[in-house]
Parts: C-alpha cells; sequence; structure tokens
C-alpha cells in the first residue's frame, strides 16, 4: 500500500491532500459500550470507551468501605487542565498517578483535598528511564513497576510527540515476556494524542510513511484496537495542517483483566 499512494512523498503534508495521513489509521473496531467526551471540550478533555462500566464496576466516591475494585488511572501529560482527571475522580472510585515535568502539580480542577487519590510527580516520561535527569525520566513498565502495579485500568498520554517512542519501549518490554508466555500490554484502554511534527531532543518520530504505518501495526499487533479519533483543531492551528489526532484504544487482547470486555 505504501508504493501505491507514494512512498517518496514528504511527510506528512505530502499525504493531506486529497486524504491525509490519519486516512492509513482509521478507528476499525468498535467500542463495546458508550463512547463519551469526559473533561472540558477543550485540550483537556478526553474520549472514553465505556465510562458507564467503569462507573457501574468501579463506583464512587473512594472510601474504606467501597468494596468494589479500584479504577487505576495514569496520566501522563497534565499541563494546566485537569479537568479529565477531576471528573474521573468524582463519578468513579479512580485512584490516580500523574506525571509531567512542565508543572509542579496538577491544575486547579483537582484540589489539594483530594490528592490522596490522586498522586502527582514532576517528571518526564521516555522510552528508557533516567533517575538523574531534571526532571527524571520514566518508562511506563519502571514506572508500574516502582508503583506495585501489574495492571493499569486506563492511560491518558500527552507527551508531545514523545508517544512513538514510549509505546514501542513497552511494546518491545512485554514481547520479551511474551518469551515465556503469553503476555498482553498491562493496560486496559489508552487515549493518547499523536503529534506528526519535528522530534524534540532525544525522541524518534516517524518521518516517513513507511515508519510510521509499521508503528501503528506494533500496535495492532498487540491487540490495540482504535475505536475513536478526532482531530486536534487547537495544536493543528499552529501548522495548518492536521498533524495532531486524538486517539482511543481498547486492549482487546486481555478479556481475563480488561473490564471492559466483561460479560
Amino acid at each position: 500500500m505504501v508504493e501505491v499512494v507514494g512512498y517518496d512523498k514528504t511527510f506528512p503534508d505530502g499525504y493531506m491532500n486529497p486524504f491525509n495521513v490519519w486516512d492509513f489509521a482509521r478507528p476499525s473496531f468498535f467500542c463495546p459500550h458508550d463512547l463519551e467526551r469526559v473533561g472540558s471540550i477543550s485540550d483537556g478533555g478526553k474520549i472514553i470507551c465505556g465510562m458507564s462500566r467503569y462507573e457501574k464496576e468501579c463506583p464512587g466516591p473512594s472510601s474504606d468501605s467501597n468494596k468494589a475494585r479500584e479504577f487505576i488511572v495514569y496520566s501522563f501529560g497534565v499541563s494546566v487542565d485537569s479537568s479529565f482527571e477531576a471528573e474521573l475522580l468524582q463519578r468513579t472510585n479512580a485512584r490516580i498517578w500523574g506525571y509531567d515535568g512542565t508543572v509542579d502539580k496538577w491544575a486547579q480542577q483537582v484540589p489539594e483535598w483530594i490528592w490522596s487519590r490522586a498522586k502527582f510527580q514532576k517528571a518526564m516520561i521516555g522510552k528508557v528511564s533516567d533517575g538523574k535527569a531534571r526532571p527524571p525520566v520514566f518508562s511506563i513498565q519502571d514506572l508500574m513497576k516502582a508503583n506495585g502495579h501489574s495492571y493499569v485500568d486506563l492511560i491518558k498520554m500527552d507527551i508531545e510527540g514523545a508517544e512513538f517512542d514510549v509505546l514501542t519501549s513497552l511494546v518491545d518490554f512485554v514481547n520479551e515476556q511474551r518469551k515465556n508466555g503469553n503476555a498482553t500490554l498491562p493496560f486496559g484502554q489508552l487515549l493518547v494524542e499523536m503529534h506528526l511534527k519535528q522530534a524534540p531532543e532525544g525522541v524518534t518520530v516517524p518521518n516517513d510513511l513507511r515508519s510510521w504505518l509499521e508503528w501503528w501495526y506494533s500496535l495492532e499487533e498487540m491487540g490495540l484496537r482504535p475505536v475513536s479519533n478526532e482531530d486536534n483543531w487547537i495544536g493543528d492551528r499552529v501548522y495548518g495542517m492536521p498533524r495532531f489526532m486524538e486517539y482511543t484504544f481498547i486492549n482487546a487482547a486481555d478479556k481475563e483483566r480488561n473490564l471492559l470486555l466483561w460479560t
């Protein structure tokens, strides 16, 4: 397919008319529940598959008397809008671990009195951990080990181009585990903003259609299925091109742990 559409075009802007690069990665799977926007209508809000299922299986509020399983959430990239995290905390018994190297704490939507359920650390997310960096850098797999988690229900990721390296690192880690068993990606749902722009220092961003599609296929091979996408026009206005896309994936390969797939 790459050869048919012209693999030598300038990437990504050469694939913007009459189709764009995201047309190669349309949502091809149906969410088995509802699709709902959680959080603000601006950059802070995200589309979740199965919010009603999370509310049913992990009802709020979180307390010692609440016997429901906890809803474990990782939030990578907080910036100045925490409306998404605030709504999860309000509607479920969620416990959230947040990381962002550009701010010192949650935005105002998550008040201090609820910080016992919403831990925050000023840190970056990368393909390899570096505790000596300032701010420190952590891979997802190392964070999960440090936090004592073998599985995360939902990951929100907006890390300005580092998502490609970070997810590749996690896929490689799980593939190593597969040599000794039937390992799957350790999360149920992924909400990620993809950024096709100049790579930040030390970060790899796909620079042609072939590398972009190979990266996308690596996610599909691990059982991730896209159920929704939407342009982030707030970011796109900088380039005048649809270079930023919000995706919602569910992990269809882990029926045992992914409560979205429970019957």
